[in-house]
């Protein structure tokens, strides 16, 4: 390992909310067999100058954070710094831990027009390197499902009605923050459009709070971002105690929870496998999720095994497998963890089913994974 004397580990970031601090604590977890060599800082705002001077301090033995200026990495790197990227890194130069944008665009566009819209577009702004990534994924995703995207990176009232009335109804909208899915519903109504009928709408950051202003339920993309403070860590961790890894740049799966403002389809059916795909841990029974669709239990069997051929039950336990097999390939977290988001309160318990469904417990999935001899599949719904 490299030799330092009670250096610091420093973790950067634009803001602290509530979502930033899960990606602190998702770092420090995988930073902690580090802990009784570095200390821990985290910085937060404008950090940028207080990072320069604990570098020519030389008190930095790692960092780790966002948005920083190409300046800033090249004065940390020319000092033998580690440091790993929160997003998109420089290809092949800074180790990066990121959410998945393709994925998210992907699946964007998939949910949309399985909803039964005509058009898609896109709301976001150009400047921060998540947005732009966003959209580049969304509109290459709609280029191969035959659909040509529009999009506007300006919000303000005038602007964004004259782009709101442009869409060709009924249009699906992806929006790179919750903020801007509320603003878009906000102008739409204001428009005398309906949501989710004229307008589906999808949301990234799952925040309540943007869906209690806007007075119904955005639909929205949660990012991993404990998942992602694991990743970072680990790339640093590996990084600093010299540990060679082919692993560059590690990418996580967000997952998309379905609500009021992109389901148009007035199906209990629909509304009852959205909730599903959104949550793979629910204890609902088959007679809760039938109340939730709104049909009698029987008519709500007999409809699923109409259009899906298989009973919910069944389906629920499809989802979560699919879910947990992704978790085991693509985080780090726990088998206690990937358990309990799975629906499985006990660990035992879901070993056993997740052996019973592919031949192998969890650990040797994921041992054989990271070994390379598992293919890696993009799961879509």
């Amino acid at each position: 390992m490299r030799k330092y004397n009670n250096k610091l580990i420093v973790i950067a970031l634009p803001l602290l909310s509530e979502g930033e601090m899960l990606l602190v604590q998702g770092a420090r977890k995988s930073l902690a067999p580090l802990n009784k060599k570095f200390e821990i800082m985290v910085l937060c705002g404008g950090y940028e100058a207080s990072l320069r001077t604990l570098a020519d301090l030389g008190t930095i033995a790692g960092a780790i954070g966002e948005f920083m200026s190409p300046i800033w990495l090249e004065n940390l790197i020319t000092k033998g710094i580690p440091v790993v990227q929160l997003g998109a890194g420089r290809e092949g130069k800074i180790p990066s831990a990121s959410t998945d944008m393709e994925a998210m665009g992907h699946e964007a566009v998939k949910i949309l027009l399985e909803n039964g819209v005509h058009s898609l577009a896109y709301l976001g702004t150009s400047g921060p390197s998540g947005s732009a990534r966003l959209w580049k994924s969304f509109s290459e995703s709609c280029r191969l499902q035959g659909y040509q995207a529009t999009s506007s990176s300006e919000f303000s009232g005038p602007i964004l009605k004259e782009f709101i009335v442009s869409l060709p109804l009924p249009t699906g909208l992806l929006c790179a923050t919750d903020r801007l899915a509320r603003l878009a519903i906000q102008t739409a109504q204001e428009l005398k459009l309906k949501i989710p009928q004229d307008i589906a709408v999808i949301g990234v950051g799952n925040s309540r709070m943007e869906s209690l202003h806007a007075g119904i339920a955005i639909s929205s993309f949660e990012l991993p971002l404990y998942e992602i403070g694991l990743n970072a860590g680990t790339l640093l961790a590996d990084w600093m105690i010299g540990k060679q890894n082919s692993v560059f740049s590690r990418q996580v799966k967000a997952i998309l929870h379905e609500r009021d403002s992109s389901i148009r389809s007035a199906s209990g059916i629909a509304r009852a496998m959205a909730y599903l795909r959104s949550n793979p841990s629910t204890s609902m029974s088959a007679g809760e999720l039938a109340r939730f669709a709104g049909m009698s239990r029987r008519s709500f069997e007999n409809a699923m095994l109409a259009e899906y051929g298989r009973p919910p039950g069944i389906i629920l336990k499809e989802m979560r497998q699919a879910r947990a097999e992704q978790l085991l390939r693509e985080s780090k977290r726990s088998i206690a963890e990937i358990a309990s988001e799975c629906g499985y309160q006990e660990p035992s318990v879901f070993s056993t089913a997740f052996k019973r469904w592919t031949g192998k417990s969890p650990r040797d999935y994921r041992r054989i994974y990271q070994m390379n001899e598992l293919p890696r599949i993009r799961l879509d719904r």
